[in-house]
């Protein structure tokens, strides 16, 4: 179907000069999220700029975000930057597109409604509190690498109902090596199909073989046993109005997808939770107090987190600052118009959750960490697309509720008997990917509270 639409303004928006060949790829860098920083900043609510073949506009303005997340979202698809992850995520609710996306998504969401979410609280804080058990004052600890074996041992008793049975270090071993492989892959000006037996190619292949066998493991002994509460019982049982279910292989996609979403999404909330706080002392204490009044020493509940808020606060501001996911973008799919510009069939646009949660027009200081702005209705009050860590529109993350209940419990269950001192000489920096790790860890020594 044809589409009229109106353009204001010829050309493209502004943007940094480029070279023929990679156009801004050098200046774009390993620490991406400051180009688009200082891009938003020097051009405005929308610039643009290329990345080898790949023209791009960088969206920051909110009411732009809701017209392409929400208003024109059947004219997009996934960038290349999200299908670039395909051979790990296969066709899961993250990559699929169309017609299949909304039967999956439609078919897993009884798996999140609020009860069923709510049911896997007590499993969240049993295993916040096995972890604390094995730790011990003056411990040196790096809090990504254990963040990351909690939520992955929370997302396979949840996902799959199994135990702490398996190899949760060879899983993140296993899994940040296919990531930063496969960024690689995308920082690249050029490269082959993932298929041509190029040595990276081939490193890339046995990376995804590894952990796509992991994920067939779980889900195997999974089945093996009665069918649970657990989110892949869910998904066994669950049928489209033809009475049919999920492929195996649609089974697989889906599970990786959550898998990978459920365990390190939330990690890295905890781990720049914990940076943040430890930065901040007075914070901290604010919120050591609020858990002594509500909980005093008890082990946090689903029904306790309404009594909470300076901890939901803290949460709020870690992901405004580290947005777990610091960028989404869309492909068009016919010729569109946004912000008076033209945007090409093929053009990709993108709206960085790093960008538009350091806007001073909404978050005052916006590099400063202070939970205290989202304490006086902060949340009701900002444009839907200022602050939207989870994404937004018809693809809002279907666990976005079951994370920041997640990150809620293992924070007070885990801050009520420890608290965290960042090793003196720490180079901490980011390292983007399709997520945003700390580039060298989260070195930290215990201390008990």
């Amino acid at each position: 179907m044809s589409r009229s639409i109106t353009i204001a303004k010829a050309g493209l928006p502004p943007g940094p000069k480029g070279t023929l060949i990679g156009g801004n790829i050098s200046q774009i860098g390993p620490r991406r999220v400051d180009f688009f920083l200082d891009l938003a900043r020097t051009y405005g609510s929308i610039a643009s700029f290329r990345a080898g073949r790949w023209r791009l506009f960088l969206v920051s303005d909110p009411e732009l975000i809701q017209q392409v997340l929400v208003t024109d979202a059947r004219h997009y698809i996934k960038h290349f930057g999200a299908r670039a992850f395909k051979p790990i995520l296969g066709n899961g609710l993250v990559t699929s597109e169309g017609g299949f996306w909304l039967s999956q998504r439609r078919l897993m969401q009884p798996a999140f409604l609020k009860a069923q979410v709510l049911s896997y609280a007590p499993i969240m804080a049993e295993l916040a509190n096995a972890m604390v058990s094995k730790w011990s004052p003056g411990q040196a600890v790096d809090l990504e690498y254990e963040f990351s074996i909690l939520t992955s041992a929370i997302a396979l008793k949840t996902l799959f109902g199994l135990d702490d049975r398996g190899d949760h270090e060879g899983v993140y071993r296993s899994l940040m090596e296919a990531f930063d492989l496969l960024t690689i892959r995308l920082d690249a000006t050029f490269t082959l199909p993932i298929f041509f037996p190029t040595p990276a190619n081939i490193k890339i292949r046995r990376a995804v073989a590894r952990v796509i066998d992991l994920i067939d493991d779980f889900i195997a002994r999974g089945r093996s046993r009665p069918l649970g509460n657990d989110l892949l019982s869910t998904m066994i049982m669950a049928q489209r109005e033809d009475g049919s279910r999920m492929t195996d292989q649609q089974l697989r996609d889906e599970a990786m997808t959550l898998y990978l979403a459920g365990y390190e999404t939330t990690a890295l909330t905890l781990t720049w939770s914990w940076y943040l706080l430890s930065q901040h002392p007075s914070a901290e204490r604010k919120l050591a107090d609020e858990w002594a009044r509500v909980l005093g020493g008890r082990t946090p509940t689903a029904s306790d987190l309404a009594a909470l808020p300076y901890t939901a606060a803290v949460i709020n501001e870690a992901m405004r600052l580290y947005p777990p996911v610091y960028a989404i973008g869309r492909e068009a799919t016919t010729d569109l118009e946004l912000g008076g510009y033209r945007v090409k069939r093929g053009y990709t646009i993108l709206m960085s959750q790093w960008v538009s949660h350091r806007d001073p027009k909404y978050f005052p200081e916006p590099e400063r960490f202070l939970p205290e702005r989202w304490l006086d209705g902060l949340a009701t009050r900002l444009p839907k697309f200022a602050y939207y860590p989870f994404g937004g529109g018809q693809r809002l993350c279907i666990g976005s509720h079951f994370a920041t209940m997640e990150a809620a419990i293992v924070l007070a269950a885990v801050g009520q008997k420890y608290g965290f001192t960042i090793a003196p000489d720490a180079v901490i920096d980011i390292k983007p990917q399709i997520t945003l790790p700390p580039k060298y860890g989260m070195p930290a020594t215990l201390e008990l509270r």
